[in-house]
């Protein structure tokens, strides 16, 4: 069993470092699920439900590190031709009736070796999530953890949030108990709490629409949050719209539990400078992301997409958020040398996905992914693992089911994306050849009512690449 393990990790280290072989090395050792996978990758709670929204009315070489001048593509390689025509071929099934748009980069060298309508600036429902995610891990190193503590001063408790949103209740009675016995060492019996919320602005983000708090897709972003603001313990149930005040109310609850009698009405304020506080963490932000896009976390997106904003010491508001994935995009396209009309068509408007008034071309999310997988940002490379597997985990469990997407299951990693007239993968997939790539897949302006013969649509576009010719 030990050497099965240093075997396993062995394959996990190699793989990352070498982008082109990475699957099948992995594959063999069980790393993860491929053709040669042994073992069927375990399912559990953390899979989480299929990702959904709201329906609505339809509506070349990368250039060289340090180049100033953008490479657009000039063409694709000579064995990619195929590849393009299989996959534009599913352009004439009646739910996609040319509504499809896809494009597929070369991880090593940044060469486009399939598209269609690639640059026209499409809604990438939940697909944004990975620009979110490689916005964060561009900002942060993923160790990173968010604190909540709690500080006893004057015979005042005052909550501190630090943006932790997934606070279990025994988080919070942890911290409960550590304030009472500091309230106790101060000699206190009975206490005024006081919350600071002011680590960000947060709340609704009015680009989510009919998308938002009201129909359970996400709870508005907090400086704290019990399970997510979920008050159903349901990933789509009813949220809470004041997630900080009810986890106050609930830290009140525990310090009477715990024998510090709270008095009068929760307030809000900030923390004396210098007073005495306990405080516990949060997960590192790597596992907040790996959670976020396995599952399609809408709410975690949105707090990930905040975290962006105060790293780059902007306004940590809804629309200073989006502002900041996208500015952090815009310089990761600038450094890939994305053609300037791509990053000129990117519209950011949440970090989850849910805005109707996102867009983005298929080219850019692309070789944002081929980056990924390339082996030069090893920051980002945690997202070839955090990705959900065709036919096995996350929001891509039941999917590629069906017809010759079948052979598909284990090989093609992406993330899924649904928002009405929008039906969205993009992820990475090793080629027949060997060939590492990052792609982007929509089918688009379909009736909502057609939604799972449009998700079959983009499993079928999906699953040509990893066909044999």
């Amino acid at each position: 069993m030990d050497s099965e393990r240093l075997w396993r990790g062995a394959a996990i280290v190699l793989c990352a470092a070498v982008p082109v072989s990475f699957y099948a090395l992995g594959d063999i050792a069980d790393a993860f699920p491929g053709v040669l996978t042994t073992q069927r990758e375990e399912q559990g709670p953390a899979a989480g439900p299929a990702a959904a929204a709201e329906d609505w009315e339809r509506t070349a070489p990368r250039a060289p590190r340090g180049s100033e001048t953008p490479m657009t593509p000039t063409g694709t390689a000579p064995a990619a031709t195929d590849l393009a025509a299989r996959m534009a071929a599913h352009a004439d099934l009646p739910v996609v009736a040319g509504n499809l748009a896809f494009s597929v980069v070369d991880a090593e060298t940044g060469t486009v070796l399939a598209e269609r309508e690639a640059a026209a600036p499409l809604i990438p429902a939940s697909t944004q999530k990975l620009l979110t995610a490689a916005a964060v891990l561009r900002t942060y190193t993923g160790e990173e953890v968010l604190t909540t503590a709690a500080s006893v001063q004057d015979g005042i408790v005052t909550l501190i949030g630090g943006g932790d949103m997934m606070l279990q209740d025994e988080d919070l009675r942890d911290l409960a108990r550590q304030t009472v016995t500091l309230a106790t060492e101060q000699g206190l019996s009975e206490a005024a709490l006081t919350l600071d919320a002011s680590f960000l602005e947060g709340g609704q983000n009015p680009a989510w629409g009919d998308n938002g708090t009201a129909g359970g897709w996400v709870t508005p972003t907090a400086a704290l949050a019990l399970n997510g603001g979920m008050l159903d313990g349901q990933q789509y149930g009813p949220k809470s719209t004041d997630p900080a005040g009810d986890a106050a109310r609930r830290f009140a609850d525990l310090l009477e539990e715990e024998g510090l009698a709270v008095t009068g009405e929760i307030t809000s304020g900030q923390a004396p400078d210098g007073a005495p506080q306990v405080e516990i963490h949060s997960a590192p932000l790597g596992d907040l992301v790996r959670h976020t896009l396995l599952i399609s976390d809408n709410t975690t997106a949105e707090l990930l997409a905040h975290l962006v904003a105060i790293a780059r010491g902007e306004s940590a508001t809804p629309e200073g958020a989006a502002q900041a994935v996208q500015a952090e995009i815009e310089d990761l396209g600038i450094e890939l040398g994305v053609p300037s009309t791509d990053l000129e068509n990117l519209q950011i408007h949440d970090g989850s996905g849910l805005s109707r008034q996102n867009r983005v071309p298929p080219a850019l999310l692309a070789a944002v992914l081929a980056e990924t997988a390339s082996g030069d940002v090893p920051r980002l490379e945690q997202i070839l693992y955090d990705v959900p597997i065709a036919g096995l985990s996350g929001t891509l469990a039941e999917r590629f089911d069906e017809g010759d997407t079948v052979d598909a299951r284990g090989q093609v990693r992406g993330k899924t994306g649904y928002l009405g007239g929008a039906a969205t993968l993009a992820g990475v997939a090793v080629l027949p050849d060997g060939r590492t790539v990052g792609y982007s897949i929509v089918v688009h302006g379909f009736d909502g009512a057609d939604a799972a013969a449009a998700r079959e649509a983009v499993d079928q576009v999906a699953a040509e690449l990893v066909q044999k010719d």
